[in-house]
């Protein structure tokens, strides 16, 4: 979305200047994150029209690569750029940042380690003032949303998410359960775990109910398992305007005098 300069839809403002005016998304979406277009765990980003890409962060990020100002990018590094809420454009850390996590992500697979659970998502925050609060917003107010929604609640045939739950001892993990019908009766047949810590948020894929032979954890992806690690992007950038968890301090660069 957004409208290149010389158009004259480019004004921040829709419709003009008014006594309560209407800023374009394209000046208050300016937050980003990168993921790799096809995860080490078989999901494909960006094909469930849930996330969207500002024009001109796309545009940034396509000149920051071509210039070389990316160390980390690698020539096959092929990434999917999704904007959130924030009026303020990533600084050079910030971009830098991102790119060291996908590159980091597309070096090591833990989908290919041997009885390892896959690792969904992972976002990283300076702080986290209390990791079960944040656990108990995203299993009571987040998932529930997102599990309602036509794209998850609209499907017929196989498994699908159907509710999460807040466990672990000290209340910081949520288990989505993935739930189908075999023999007329409900089976859990997968789950997505998401744990919270006072450093950041991280997904993994589990298995379902061992007695009905969905003990073992999937090497592809559950149904509706992409727009839930999509919709997670956006969930952790909720959680820094909610006050739930602190943005990333990133370290600047030292200027040579």
């Amino acid at each position: 979305f957004g409208a290149a300069e010389s158009s004259p839809e480019s004004s921040p403002f829709m419709g003009g200047p008014k006594r309560d005016p209407t800023v374009r998304e394209m000046y208050t979406l300016r937050s980003v994150r990168i993921d790799p277009t096809v995860s080490t765990s078989g999901n494909v980003a960006g094909v469930d029209g849930t996330t969207r890409s500002n024009r001109l962060t796309v545009g940034e990020a396509t000149s920051r690569l071509g210039l070389g100002k990316v160390k980390s990018a690698t020539s096959n590094m092929d990434v999917s750029l999704s904007s959130f809420v924030g009026t303020a454009p990533p600084s050079d850390e910030e971009w830098n940042a991102e790119f060291t996590r996908v590159a980091e992500m597309m070096a090591s697979s833990p989908s290919n380690a041997r009885g390892s659970a896959p690792v969904l998502f992972r976002a990283e925050f300076s702080s986290v003032p209390s990791a079960k609060r944040l656990a108990e917003w995203v299993a009571v107010k987040w998932a529930p949303a997102i599990l309602r929604s036509y794209d998850i609640a609209g499907t017929r045939v196989g498994a699908r998410p159907v509710y999460a739950i807040q466990t672990g001892e000290e209340g910081t993990k949520i288990e989505i359960v993935w739930q189908e019908l075999v023999d007329f009766q409900s089976v859990t047949s997968g789950k997505m775990i998401i744990e919270v810590d006072e450093s950041g948020m991280t997904a993994v894929r589990g298995g379902g109910d061992a007695s009905k032979g969905y003990g073992g954890v999937s090497n592809k992806p559950l149904p509706g398992e992409d727009i839930l690690v999509r919709r997670l992007a956006d969930a952790a950038s909720q959680a820094v305007e909610k006050g739930l968890a602190a943005k990333p301090k990133l370290a600047k660069k030292e200027v040579a005098a």
